[in-house]
């Protein structure tokens, strides 16, 4: 669940802030209104990563394809898969 903290908390508490960055972004706020996120080195890794494979066009056209082609039930068993490999 994310969680909210004011930007006073933040500044009162920012060393003990990467304890609660573990898995879920961390919402920082200004009289209510959310103004930043705080998220880990690990989450934001990750999000760099998809960013860049997202960027790659045809990359980008042949996951559509692929998720048009499962919304369509064109998809191919595992043991069809297996048998094609000789497993």
């Amino acid at each position: 669940m994310t969680k909210y903290i004011n930007i006073t908390e933040v500044q009162q508490k920012l060393l003990e802030l990467s304890n609660d960055l573990n898995d879920e972004p961390l919402i920082i706020t200004k009289e209510g209104k959310p103004i930043m996120t705080a998220i880990s080195y690990e989450q934001f890794e990750s999000l760099i990563e998809t960013l860049s494979i997202l960027s790659d066009e045809a990359f980008s056209q042949k996951l559509q394809e692929s998720m048009t082609q499962v919304k369509e039930g064109k998809t191919i068993s595992w043991e069809s898969v297996k048998e094609k490999l000789g497993l």
